[in-house]
């Protein structure tokens, strides 16, 4: 029987971005509205936020369709909201029972506005309205969130048979509770195969001269700078094109094994291959253009070791729960196999039990730049593979500032300064032990966590408890099960919790 023929036309790889139209017409003309545009977020004072916020919600949802009748769970939790602090964790990945709250609201709603066969024009424009009315944030941005956002958010919700109470417990995790959703419950099937034993960017140029023998680099993603709202397709090719570039320029010769961070796609988090080839073999391209995948259980029969490069870390809370719990499964079954992991995301410096998170040469949010260097266990006959060591160097930014150039410096070797006799798992697992009961330990990693930044701050027993249960988290959405012991531990000598404020600017992730 012959198959059909599906023919694919490929995603332009070449472009031109002098010649890239840009959009310089607003999204929204300013006659449309029947309201004058409020000031920016800057220039708003939290009690003229909360004012507003009381005295248009009603009006304006009612106006917007004075026919028909809003949920009323929609209008109570309204009435409740700071929508400043639901945009300060959705920013920065912390979230509470406030951004859950918001986001069944929020999807409430549009899926309120979706049962009455309003257009994605009009729902986009009460979107807008919405923003800049309750002053989430400024008209320009609430413009391009908007316009990159509004009507995918539209397709996806008129598409899907769930409800908020669903929807919210998928994209918020643990402050949603955990609603179940047959949809979202699989499991990996793994083959029979016997379980094998357990075994005991020009900035940092530097790095080029300094180490000269480089064998390969990691290259975990994010590269364009996180204004989402004002993100293009054209902008992004334009960043990752320049950086490939100036990649190959200064590091000649050297692989380097990409990956895509979640800022890449327009818009962000949605879903190259053509910029990637002149690293990769010429047989994985159609996994790259697909997913970029591999075999872990081809390695397991051809008796490789296997590095895994990824962007967001399994354990955070930005991987979706059962992502992440599918994962963890495929790694415990292939430990023997799966020797190392690497990811970013975060742009702080820490080791999640044998995957690490590496440092960023981005200074957001008040860190200094940073780059790391692995260790690998070499080509001999009983090569492990696995990282044997690595030092985090980083640039001071102050002093880069106060002097107009950069000074790289070695921050610390991770066996010299945890004093770790190797860094498999076991000896991770013992250091996390110690955190939670030597103050001076915790401090040394909270510092390099930090990149030495001295913007840090301080960090409480609640920051203690998170931190320490983020480096032995491997699931996400998982911390009773995984940090009861930590937690038990720590609450035995700590004070009361701080407040939500001082415990997000203590080190969020994003």
């Amino acid at each position: 029987m012959n198959r059909p023929v599906i023919k694919w036309n490929p995603p332009m790889d070449t472009w031109n971005w002098t010649m890239a139209p840009r959009n310089e017409e607003p999204f929204f003309l300013p006659a449309n509205f029947t309201h004058k545009l409020p000031p920016s977020a800057n220039e708003t004072e939290f009690l003229a936020h909360m004012t507003v916020l009381k005295r248009n919600y009603s009006r304006l949802l009612w106006d917007s369709d004075k026919s028909s009748n809003l949920p009323l769970f929609v209008e109570k939790a309204l009435k409740l909201l700071n929508l400043k602090q639901v945009y300060y964790e959705v920013e920065h990945s912390v979230m509470s029972k406030v951004s859950c709250t918001a986001c069944k609201a929020g999807a409430g709603l549009l899926q309120h506005y979706i049962r009455l066969g309003k257009s994605i024009e009009d729902i986009n424009k009460m979107i807008y309205q919405f923003c800049v009315s309750l002053k989430i944030q400024s008209a320009r941005v609430c413009e391009g969130i908007t316009r990159l956002f509004g009507s995918e958010v539209v397709y996806v919700l008129s598409r899907i048979t769930i409800g908020p109470d669903e929807i919210c417990s998928f994209v918020i995790g643990d402050a949603c509770g955990d609603v179940y959703n047959p949809y979202h419950e699989w499991e990996v099937a793994f083959p029979p195969v016997p379980k094998p034993p357990v075994r005991t960017l020009e900035a940092p140029i530097d790095v080029a001269p300094t180490f000269k023998d480089i064998d390969y680099i990691l290259w975990t993603g994010d590269l364009p700078p996180h204004d989402v709202w004002n993100q293009t397709k054209e902008e992004n090719l334009k960043v990752l094109q320049e950086t490939v570039a100036q990649m190959s320029d200064m590091f000649p010769g050297v692989p380097i094994f990409p990956a895509l961070g979640n800022h890449e796609s327009s818009p962000v988090n949605r879903y190259l291959d053509a910029q990637w080839r002149r690293w990769l073999p010429a047989g994985v391209s159609h996994t790259v253009r697909r997913g970029a995948f591999y075999s872990v259980l081809s390695a397991e029969l051809s008796g490789e070791k296997v590095h895994i490069i990824g962007h967001i870390p399994p354990g955070h809370s930005d991987c979706l729960k059962i992502w992440s719990r599918n994962y963890y499964a495929i790694i415990n079954r292939y430990e023997a196999t799966i020797t190392a992991q690497f990811f970013g995301h975060t742009h702080y410096d820490e080791a999640t039990s044998i995957a690490y998170v590496g440092p960023s040469v981005s200074p957001y949010y008040d860190l200094n730049l940073g780059y790391r260097i692995y260790y690998v266990d070499g080509d001999h006959e009983a090569t492990t593979r696995q990282v044997v060591d690595h030092e985090t160097w980083i640039m001071n930014l102050k002093e880069a500032n106060l002097y107009g150039y950069p000074m790289w410096y070695k921050l610390y070797s991770a066996r010299a300064a945890y004093l770790m006799p190797s860094l498999r798992p076991q000896d991770w697992d013992k250091f996390i032990d110690e955190m939670t009961s030597k103050e001076d330990v915790f401090n040394l990693y909270f510092k390099n966590y930090w990149k030495n930044s001295p913007r840090r701050g301080t960090c409480d027993g609640e920051c203690r408890k998170r931190l320490i249960c983020d480096a032995r988290s491997g699931r996400s959405h998982d911390r009773r099960v995984l940090c009861g012991t930590i937690e038990a531990r720590i609450d035995g000598a700590t004070p009361a919790p701080q407040t939500w404020r001082a415990w997000l600017y203590n080190g969020f992730t994003v």
